[in-house]
């Protein structure tokens, strides 16, 4: 790169990561609201509230990237137009291409780094965040069980004791109907929670098991002396955490399991999953793009800055509906995986033929007109307040 593309690269770059970084915490800020439940129903502290909602800035970051692409470029291009250094370059013979370089420079950067984190980073932290929730559960059970109350654990796991002092529990009754085909309830005389080797456990004393079996009238009584359930992991009844497509790492979606419930249940997602962390990568790249057709002309016109912020914002949010579109048309078969990589390749098709034919998208007059009485409007009340200030 020369001098002037370096000069544009790093303008560039700053106003990425800022704008990106802006929108993960605003993101960050409004998810762990939404989940503070998480950290005052179940007894956690703090820092373990913390731990789960910095395993999902991964999630967040990928998803804002793109429009901190998009917004960058826009801001880099709307201040050089400004100041008039966009029609100096074009007098001076520097091309439409040149200058559009170092800002696809970084959107391909930021589409490595989508790659990477779709196939490698997000599943872990996904993962983690499931490990951590559930376990945050079984903190949470052991809380909320109350003496001569039915808890529900879960949606289909529900915990009754007769009476509670601490740790220790007499009269236990447990309705466990987690699995579709059998339908459990345990009875026990006495019990405890404890932990054995970092699992959560309920343990059970003298009891009885009573065991149905799904479409049949036949219930099978077992007796025993000690029987130990897990709290840890209650998601499935064989005791194993049950992760979604989106936490399962590349390896098991290129060979999946055939008795996964996710691949009975949907077939196409597993595809989907694994096509969409194979196009997210370009993504960024066609937000890159669609910056530079937007705001890449050079103008005199400075009422078309706030324009194209709109348009591209709007642009990114139209090219994610429709790629999610894709994904939920593949869930079931995955018959339309190509239009996972169509939309976003029509799109810089799109974006590359109005930077080289200079065309773009322009508000119309009356739009123009109309913003130029709203800041006029603004600035008079501004004046007003501050004359009244000062007097």
């Amino acid at each position: 790169m020369n001098s002037i593309q370096r000069y544009i690269f790093g303008r560039m770059l700053k106003a990425s990561l800022g704008s990106t970084l802006a929108m993960v915490a605003l993101v960050w800020v409004t998810q762990a609201v939404s989940r503070i439940d998480f950290a005052t129903g179940s007894g956690n502290s703090i820092t373990s509230f913390l731990h789960f909602m910095s395993l999902l800035i991964p999630q967040f970051l990928t998803a804002v990237l793109p429009f901190g692409i998009a917004l960058g470029a826009v801001q880099v291009l709307n201040a050089m137009n400004s100041d008039s250094e966009m029609p100096v370059l074009a007098s001076a013979g520097i091309g439409k291409w040149q200058i559009a370089k170092p800002i696809l420079i970084v959107g391909f950067m930021a589409g490595a780094y989508t790659l990477v984190s779709s196939h490698f980073i997000e599943p872990y932290t996904n993962a983690k965040s499931r490990d951590v929730l559930t376990q945050s559960r079984a903190n949470l059970l052991t809380t909320l069980i109350q003496a001569g109350r039915f808890t529900r654990a879960d949606k289909d796991l529900t915990i009754y004791v007769n009476d509670k002092n601490g740790s220790a529990l007499e009269q236990i009754m447990i309705s466990d109907t987690r699995d579709p085909k059998l339908d459990l309830i345990y009875y026990a005389q006495s019990g405890g929670v404890g932990e054995v080797n970092g699992e959560s456990l309920l343990i059970l004393n003298d009891g009885e098991i009573h065991r149905k079996t799904a479409g049949t009238q036949d219930i099978t009584v077992i007796r025993f002396a000690s029987y130990a359930i897990s709290l840890s992991q209650f998601s499935r009844a064989d005791g194993k955490t049950n992760y979604f497509v989106m936490e399962r790492t590349t390896s098991y979606l290129l060979n999946p399991d055939p008795n996964d419930r996710e691949v009975q249940r949907s077939p196409g997602k597993i595809t989907a999953e694994l096509h969409r962390r194979f196009s997210s990568w370009l993504y960024p790249v066609l937000l890159g793009f669609a910056g530079v057709a937007l705001a890449g002309k050079p103008r005199s016109h400075r009422g078309a800055s706030t324009t194209n912020f709109i348009l591209a914002f709007g642009a990114a949010i139209i090219y994610r509906g429709l790629a999610e579109s894709a994904i939920g048309l593949n869930k079931e078969t995955a018959d339309y995986i190509y239009l996972l990589y169509l939309i976003q390749l029509i799109g810089i098709a799109i974006s590359c033929w109005m930077i080289e034919t200079q065309r773009t998208i322009e508000a119309p007059d009356w739009l123009l007109r109309y913003m130029d009485k709203v800041a006029e409007f603004v600035k008079n009340i501004r004046l007003t307040f501050a004359r009244r200030k000062v007097s």
